[in-house]
């Protein structure tokens, strides 16, 4: 155990000093933060040009159309009379409006003619947001009660007594499709770290130095663990970046600069993670592990049979589709997570971690469902790690040509 942790620690610490993972923590935090800030600035920017009218017509039209209309465009002015058409600069002069937006009853209903920067905008929202001032001046009914008319409350209640109701149901998709993600960049990020990692000891020989001291499996397992706690380490700054970000495109709470605002836009992210409860929390802590450990052995063993780092690449691309065809069938879990071959997945080596998880976060998955996924993905682990020693053991000191599979499948069954 002492012979581990001095591995652990010096490895864990050259990990987190060396110059690529600082880089990659420092804009792997960037692009996190972007992503969560760029949806609401793009919203806001693009949206704001498009969505930005003048409304003009009779004063009896425009109180009614100015209501109906708040909901998808922001009525930047009300005018009596406005020039027909207007010029650029009439609609620079009023906020930079994207359009003049002219109203008039005609006959028996309303017309509605638009004066737009760009005729080629998408403005069908305009003509159904004023369809119940189109119903009332038709049929002389009172608005309000059109209103109350074009709305039909649906109630939805859920079959499945995990979730109360359909909003549950969909935070649980979009926090088990994020946690998913997050395994899927732990395995792909930093299993590669491992791989890499013993493939530059073996090629530098510096291997040779190590196992003449201690033995070969203290180091695999000193190797992953250290990546395993850097890998951790480098996703909870990632997460505390967005986490930090997120507030800034919360644009429902007001203004995002505000304290307030943070504070609202942090408390619904809870309130999100609130509805998917513990159980899955603690299901994604325990499938978290054990994938990562499947394929952190997988990688570490395929490292030790690179002799040439030009060879990392044909290494590396089978030891990815699992990892991929995982992340794919998560999000099909999602959405049919009883299915048959969704189920028969969630059993599967590899792949189990990434759709069993999902499963649980959508739906109440038969505790023996879970039971047997967890002890067979157990079972996967030993055996990885009796084949991924074996490799690591007889492969870290072979040089010269990469080995055959004949020679791998030699290695395995000895």
């Amino acid at each position: 155990m002492n012979d581990i942790a001095v591995i652990f620690q010096t490895e864990f610490v050259r990990r987190i000093r060396s110059r690529p993972y600082l880089i990659g923590t420092i804009f792997g935090a960037i692009g996190l933060a972007l992503i969560a800030i760029l949806p609401g600035i793009m919203a806001n920017s693009m949206g704001a040009s498009s969505r930005s009218i003048v409304l003009a017509g009779p004063p009896a039209l425009i109180a009614p159309a100015r209501a109906l209309l708040a909901k998808d465009y922001d009525v930047v002015a009300t005018v009596a009379d406005a020039p027909a058409p207007p010029s650029i600069a009439y609609l620079d002069a009023h906020g930079k409006a994207s359009a003049l937006v002219v109203i008039a009853q005609r006959g028996a209903g309303l017309h509605v003619t638009v004066y737009a920067r760009d005729a080629g905008a998408d403005r069908t929202a305009l003509g159904h947001d004023l369809v119940p001032l189109n119903v009332a001046l038709s049929t002389n009914v009172p608005q309000s009660r059109i209103d109350a008319l074009l709305v039909v409350p649906v109630d939805t209640e859920s079959l499945d007594a995990k979730f109360a109701d359909g909003a549950g149901a969909e935070a649980a998709k979009g926090i088990g499709l994020a946690m998913v993600t997050i395994l899927y960049l732990a395995i792909i990020l930093n299993a590669q770290n491992i791989l890499a990692s013993v493939a530059e000891e073996k090629t530098s020989r510096i291997a040779e130095l190590l196992v003449a001291t201690v033995r070969p499996s203290t180091l695999l397992t000193g190797k992953i663990l250290a990546t395993a706690a850097s890998g951790v380490l480098q996703i909870a700054v990632w997460i505390g970046a967005a986490y930090a970000a997120a507030p800034l495109f919360a644009s429902q709470y007001g203004d995002p600069s505000s304290s307030a605002a943070s504070t609202a836009a942090n408390d619904a992210l809870f309130a999100l993670i609130g509805r998917i409860g513990p159980a899955v929390v603690a299901a994604f802590a325990v499938f978290f592990v054990i994938g990562f450990l499947q394929f952190a052995l997988l990688y570490a063993s395929a490292g030790a049979l690179i002799s040439r780092t030009e060879d990392m690449g044909s290494v590396v691309a089978p030891l990815v589709i699992p990892v991929v065809v995982g992340f794919l069938m998560a999000q099909v879990a999602v959405v049919a997570p009883d299915s048959a071959n969704v189920v028969i997945l969630s059993m599967v080596p590899l792949v189990s971690p990434f759709v069993m998880f999902a499963r649980i976060a959508v739906a109440t998955v038969p505790l023996w469902h879970v039971g047997l996924s967890i002890a067979i993905n157990l079972g996967a682990i030993v055996a990885i790690a009796i084949g991924a020693g074996k490799l690591y053991r007889v492969g870290l000191l072979t040089y010269g040509r990469a080995p055959t599979f004949s020679q791998v499948w030699a290695v395995l069954r000895s």
